[in-house]
Formats: structure tokens, sequence, C-alpha cells
């Protein structure tokens, strides 16, 4: 079947799906870079978004009557306006009085700008944006708001003039130099910003959370030097059969293909000797962008004790100091406007993106539609081939100034704008990816999109269905939403997922460079009907629950050939959802669910690995006394006692557990014995960037899900388990000084580390903390540093929020909150780093709503004139 009609086959076969194809807000034709090339006689209903098709641009003239600002005990401010131009104003002021150095780098980031003040180590950072254009495209999304939502633009304006006040301010000395800008740290002047600069943060968030250019490069390595492993271990399949959907809304089994061994690129060349480096390298330019992973869950009214519906969600996002994301609430309700909003947005950018307004609740984790693609294309002088048609270069020039380098370096870049897409740089990627081809990039998010508009819509909303809408505008929604209020819950994610002109074979695998001579792996122009992206409001058993599992279930088999769609995720082995699902089964079982409940799972630490590795290793050394391969560890107490002091454990990876230590060490181990030279020189590397990823390979294999686990295993089993297990004995000797429990604790070695943006003094230190790699409470921390297992395990990442809520009898959502560091960024305010204890020790406070609470616990009233 070709294209669209095969999506309407489809769709008949998915049990409450629609055949309408609503199709998702068609994206305005962005041939013309120059915006401003257009003149009296453009035709604007071809090129709506050039400057002489604009609207003109809407002026704020300040505050219409005294803004009130009160901060409550834990650093939240709390705006009360007099209409929502005014909210957001005090709301970009406030975030740039608690914010400002933050917002000023991250929009740097975002630019591609970064190197003017933090010097020639950010080079390399500055030229991947630049490549990528963010800031052409965030401005083209500016004008489009312009063009179709001028009264959501005006509120915009409003807050970007908040940012500017406060910036006036500090360049007047009205106010101190914030930390960070000041002589002796970087030592310059923020300037002033504009609409179009937190609609390039805005861009760059959605570019990073769900990026899926380190994961191809890496698939297409693995795929062009390793072809056998492929044939034995695939890579996209999930350890855990969850997936968010209910079952009775799964597409059914028929779709679902046997094993095929994937066959594009199947060559196999001589590694490179240094592959290992050169992969670390490139992996490592990925990590400055913010890739997302996340648990979030509603419980319909059914099951709660109160009658009304419950929501839980926790972003994981890098934990730096400060924290990515800022807290507060803006309201203009009471005085006639029409937000009342409190919660979260990412440094730099407006409006709450994640948290509550007065009627409803919505929390947000990453997935991976299929969505950014790399083409091997064949180019000749100025013209790229994709699919037989050619399509002219065009060469872009960027300057990058460092500091302290008096002349900036050039970067040329090129385009190929009739695909909005662009070519890579032959050194940017470790090893060619398709010989004697260059790799060209689309992403969907490469056009005008309206990720602004939809976020501003979620601060306003009231009813599910009107939810679902905001959702719906948001082309570049990597995200699975999901939603409550007092009458029930949603679970929506609606990203544009281009549709290709043939169907997934082995040779057009979407997870890897594709052919860019083979027509049917071409986009056509048209996308994913939203009929078949996924969406529930619960199904038969009321509830439902995301952590980057993939959504459908299609992925089970290792295999996408045959399936009607891509959209999944590599890495993650659906660990966390599973938990999460077992756990709402039991408590939607027991009944009279409660908001403890919901605070209670998302500090859970039980680490469902344990299911894989210690099952066997019991068994194995169960019988050792039989066993002629494990001869030599018979009489080994302290191997015994170790296997005892696991038997004995209640799996959760706690600080105060010794357990944790060995078991933690246990599956690092095992994962090297058992997997590492079937990976060779990219297993270290794939290590550093997803130990995660490598615990998924090692769980399939571990659990025969693939029919060649055994090859895994040269010298048998049981061997590879108490090798790890006495691997594990002689690391607490070195490192302890003996295997008793008593010389050791999870919480002594393992801890997260919050690094400073910049600066000594924003460096928020490392802190013992509970959770690891696979747990809901996550907290995962690369055991090896190369080939020796590290002194201190440091994770970098988590939680940067939890939140939970209930509906009060009126409907008003009651939400607690956990929040690590502070809600200021100055290392001077007595709210730096003073919800850090709280954090650590998964301790939830109320997030004020009710103006009446918040002026009983206010440490600060403001008045903005």
């Amino acid at each position: 079947m070709r294209a669209l009609s095969f999506f309407v086959a489809l769709a008949v076969l998915f049990p409450g799906c629609q055949l309408a194809f609503d199709a998702p807000p068609e994206a305005h034709d962005a041939s013309a870079r120059d915006a401003g090339a257009g003149d009296a006689a453009t035709d604007c209903a071809l090129t709506p978004l050039v400057d002489a098709c604009l609207p003109p641009e809407p002026v704020y003239d300040g505050p219409s009557a005294p803004i009130e600002v009160i901060r409550d005990d834990m650093g939240i401010p709390h705006v009360y306006a007099g209409n929502d131009a005014d909210a957001y104003y005090a709301s970009g002021y406030m975030q740039a009085v608690d914010r400002l150095f933050e917002m000023d780098l991250t929009r740097r980031r975002a630019l591609g700008r970064r190197a003017e003040v933090l010097g020639a180590g950010s080079v390399d950072d500055d030229v991947t944006i630049r490549t990528f254009d963010i800031a052409h495209w965030a401005d083209l999304s500016r004008r489009q708001e312009l063009v179709e939502s001028p009264e959501i633009y005006a509120l915009h304006v409003a807050w970007t003039a908040g940012v500017n006040a406060r910036i006036d301010e500090v360049r007047s000395g009205a106010v101190p130099l914030p930390y960070g800008f000041g002589p002796g740290e970087l030592d310059y002047m923020p300037e002033h910003w504009t609409v179009g600069d937190a609609a390039a943060v805005g861009k760059l968030i959605l570019f990073g959370n769900a990026e899926q250019i380190a994961y191809d490069g890496l698939a297409t390595v693995v795929q062009r030097f390793l072809p056998t492993l492929l044939d034995r271990l695939p890579l996209i399949m999930p350890a855990r059969d969850v997936h968010t959907l209910p079952p009775e809304e799964r597409p059914p089994s028929t779709l679902i293909a046997p094993i095929v061994s994937p066959g594009a690129l199947r060559i196999d060349p001589p590694m490179p000797n240094d592959l290992g480096v050169r992969l670390s390298a490139f992996l490592e330019r990925w990590r400055s962008l913010p890739m997302g992973a996340s648990n979030n869950w509603v419980v319909d009214a059914r099951h709660s004790a109160n009658g009304r519906p419950l929501l839980a969600g926790d972003p994981h996002q890098g934990l730096d100091s400060p924290s990515l994301m800022w807290t507060h609430q803006m309201n203009s309700a009471d005085a006639g406007g029409t937000i009342d909003a409190i919660g979260f947005n990412f440094v730099g950018s407006p409006s709450i993106q994640l948290g509550h307004n007065a009627h409803l609740a919505w929390g947000a984790t990453t997935t991976y539609p299929d969505w950014m693609d790399l083409w091997g294309v064949r180019v000749e002088g100025s013209v790229a081939s994709y699919g037989g048609t050619d399509h002219p270069i065009v060469l872009r020039r960027e300057e990058i100034r460092v500091a302290g380098e008096a002349e900036p370096r050039v970067v040329e870049i090129e385009d190929v704008p009739d695909l909005n897409a662009v070519l890579m740089s032959d050194d940017f990627f470790p090893v060619p990816l398709f010989p004697g081809r260059r790799i060209l990039l689309r992403w969907i998010g490469f056009a005008p999109t309206h990720e602004a508009v939809a976020f501003h819509r979620f601060d306003t909303v009231s009813q599910l269905d009107d939810f679902d809408a905001a959702v719906d505008l948001m082309e570049l929604s990597a995200f699975n939403f999901v939603a409550a209020n007092s009458t029930g819950i949603t679970y929506r994610s609606s990203p544009q997922v281009p549709i290709r002109a043939g169907e997934m074979t082995v040779d057009r695998l979407p997870y890897a460079v594709l052919d860019g001579d083979d027509v049917g792996s071409l986009w056509t122009g048209d996308f994913l009907p939203f009929s078949l992206l996924p969406h529930s409001r619960g199904g038969t058993r009321g509830w439902i629950a995301t952590a980057n599992d993939e959504p459908y279930g299609l992925t089970d088999d290792g295999s996408i050939v045959g399936d009607p769609f891509y959209f999944g995720v590599y890495f993650d082995p659906g660990t966390r959802a599973a938990r999460i699902e077992s756990e709402l089964g039991r408590l939607a079982t027991r009944g009279d669910m409660t908001i403890d409940d919901m605070l209670t799972l998302q500090d859970d630490t039980y680490n469902p690995f344990t299911e894989d590795f210690l099952p066997p290793l019991f068994s194995y050394w169960d019988a050792r006394m039989t066993d002629p391969a494990l001869a030599a560890y018979r009489d080994r107490s302290d191997l015994d006692a170790l296997v005892t002091l696991l038997r004995d454990w209640d799996r959760r990876m706690e600080r105060t557990s010794s357990e944790a230590v060995v078991f933690n060490a246990l599956m690092f181990y095992l994962a090297r014995i058992t997997i590492a030279d079937d990976l060779g020189l990219v297993f270290n590397p794939i290590l550093d960037q997803s130990d995660t990823y490598i615990m998924k390979l090692l769980s399939i294999v571990v659990n025969d899900t693939t029919p060649n686990g055994d090859t895994f295993f040269a010298d048998g089993r049981s061997t590879a388990f108490v090798r790890a297990l006495d691997s594990v004995a002689s690391y607490l000797t070195d490192q302890f000084g003996g295997t008793d429990r008593a010389l050791y604790t999870w919480g002594a070695i393992h801890g997260t580390y919050f690094h400073s943006i910049s600066g000594p003094r924003l460096d928020g230190g490392f802190w013992p903390t509970d959770g690891s790699l696979g747990t809901v409470n996550v907290s995962d921390a690369n055991f090896f540093d190369g080939v020796d297992p590290r002194t201190r395990l440091e994770s970098t990442g988590g939680s940067i929020f939890r939140l939970a809520v209930q509906f009060a009898a009126d409907g008003t959502p009651e939400a607690m909150v956990n929040i690590p560091r502070g809600v200021s960024g100055d290392p001077d305010s007595p709210h730096f780093g003073d919800l850090q204890a709280d954090w650590v020790e998964s301790r939830s406070r109320p997030l004020l709503f009710r103006r009446a609470d918040v002026e009983a616990v206010a440490t600060e009233h403001l008045t903005l004139r």
C-alpha cells in the first residue's frame, strides 16, 4: 500500500480510532530565508511571513495599574495583575529578578553565541546550534504567531518588556549586577531581549528534548561495523512489555511482524582502532542539549478516596545549579483576566508550561516520534540529489565571535532550502555514515510552529477537550501530555510524524541513516493522522502512565518491518513504566488512592532490574556443587555471604542499603562480561552516553528475549554470573577493605552532583541520594571510568521537580511539590539552595495557590508600577 491509503486501511484496525484525518496545523513555506526581502508587491497569500506582510508589532506601554507580587516561604513569586498583559509583564520581570544570568546563558545557547562569553571551549556547541539554524526557525515561529495569534503575541511582547525592565535596572546600576556578569566572573552586561529570543529558547528545548541525531548516528555505526551483532540483538526491543496505551486501545497483534534482521548498510568494513574515541567525542557534543526522560500518570475518579482524579509527574533532565526550570504563579483572573496558573517553565521562556490552573492540572514526559531523519545523499556542485530529484544548495556564512579572539571564526553551512533541510559537515559524525554521500538532515521543527501558543492555552483551559485541542496545536509535541480536572483524565501526544512514500523494510529503517536514492524513504508531505497518534481517556482500567516507554507495543518484536509506523525509543528498557504500571494496578485493586500514594510512588526506589539478574544468580549459585564450570567457586564463603545478602534484600536502592552497592556493581560487571566483547570499541561510549541502554540490552540477553541469547555467554551462563559476583567481591575488597556489609552503603558512594552553569558560587555540590538507573526515583550513574570502577558514582540528572495533584470539592487543583536547589539563581538569595534538602529527602510541600494561603506565609511583597 502507498502513503495515505495505507493509513486509511490501518485506521479501522485501531479500536476506538476514527477515520477522520484531522491534519495538524499546516506549516508555512519557509523558502524566504531573508524574511525582510518582501516589498509592496509581495503576494502575502504565498509568503505571509515576510516583513511586508506582517501586521504592526504590538506595543506594551507598561502596567495599566500596580501589580502585586508576593513571594511565599518557598521563594515562589505569585503575581496578581489587573489584566493578562500585566501578568505576563510581571512574570518576565520576576524571572529576570531570579534568573537573569541563567536566562542569558540559555539564550546564548539557543542563538549559538555562548563562545562570546565562555570562550573557545564553546565553539563546537555554537557551531552545532548554528548548523541547525535554531534562531531562524524560531523567528519564523514568532512571525507566524504575530500573523495568526496577535492577542497571544501581545502577551509575549509584555513578557519581554518585563525582562527588559529588569535589565534596564541592572544596566543603570539601580540594582546590583547579578552574579555571573561581574568583574572576575564572565564580565559582561546583559543585552535586551526580543520576542524572538524566547522563541529560540523554546525551539532549542524542543529540538534537544527528543533529538535523534546522536542515536541515529550510533545505530548506523553499530549497523555498519557490527552487522552480525544485529542478527542476535535488536536495538529497539524494550526489555518490558509495558506500553502507555491501555491494552484494548493498542494496535492488534496482527500488525506485529516477526524479528527480521536489519539490512541497510550491511557491509563489514574494518573498524577504526580509534572508533571508541571518535564515538565518545561525537556523543559528548550532545550533552549540552536538554534531552529528557520522565514519569507521569493520571488516575480517574473511580480509584480515588475522594472520588476525584489524581495526577503526578516528575520530568527528568540535567540537574544543574540553578535548576533548568523556574516556578511562579500568574493571576489576572481575580481582576477579570483569563489567567490563574501556577507551575514551571523552562528558564528563558514565558508562560506556565507544566503545572495547573484553577481547573486543570497537567504534566509531560518525553516521547520519541519518528520526526527527524538522516539521509545519505549524492552531492554534485551546488545541488543535492534527494530521491532522484536535484535540489539547490545555498551556502550560509556564520560568524562566531569568541571571547579573547580579535576576529570571528567563520563557518560555512550548506542549506537545502526547498526541503527545509541542512547538509551536515563531513567531520560532524565520527566516521562516514554513508560512504561517498553527504548526510542530509530533516526535522519537522525546521518550519514555523505553534508551541508558544499551545503553552499559553494550557494556562487558561478548563475542559479536557480544550486541553487536547491545545496539545494538537503543538507540532513539536515530543511529549506524552497527561491532564486531569475534577471530572476526568486525558492522555495526548500530537507531534507531526511524516508519512513515507513506502513501507518500512529491512533496507529502509528510520532509526538509521537512510538511502537518499530510495524514493520509498522520502517524506510525502503528509503526516500521521491524529486518529493514529497516541491518545486515551484511561480505558477500562481507568488510569494512564507514561515513562518514555513506546506507547503502542509495536517494537516488542524487535523489528519495525511490517509495522504501520515507527514511534519508539532505543534506550528505555521500560523498567520505570513497568514498576509504575504494577504499582498503579495494585493500588487500583486496593482502591481509595490518595495523593500520598502518588508521592510514595514518585519516591519509589525498587530496582526492576533485580527481577532480571538476581533469580538466575541465585539459581546458578545454588547449583554450584553440581556444575563443573563452577568448581573453583564452591567453597567461597565470601560469595555465599553476598548471595545471602541479596536474597534477604528488599531490592530498594536506598542510601542506607549495603545490598544496593553489591547489586549495582553486579549489573555493571555482568554487562562487561556478557556483552562488552560483542559491542567492542563502542561499548564504553554507549555506556557513557546511556548506561540504561546497556542494561536494557543485557536484560534482553539474560531473559532470552532474543533467540540468540546463549551466543553472548562464551563460557556459559552460570560462569558469567558467578564471575561477575567474584568481580564484585574484588571490588568491595579493593575499595572498602572487605565484603562485610558494615563496610559500605549506597549513600557513601552514590549521589547527585549539581554542577554550576558557570562559576564556583553556583556550584550545588554533591548530595548522597536514593535511586539508581531503572528506578522510578531515577538517579543513574555510570559505575565504570573506562576500565576501573569509580570511587564515587555521580548522577547528574533526575527529577527537576516532583508534582502530585488532587482536586478539592470545588474542583480546584491542590498540589504537592518538590523542587531541587531553590527558586532563585542568585547565590546571595535565601532561596538559592533552601529547597535542596527537601528534594534529597523527597519531602513535598504544598504548592500554594489560593491567595489567602500565600499571604499567610509571605516573605516579601513587591509592587510593580
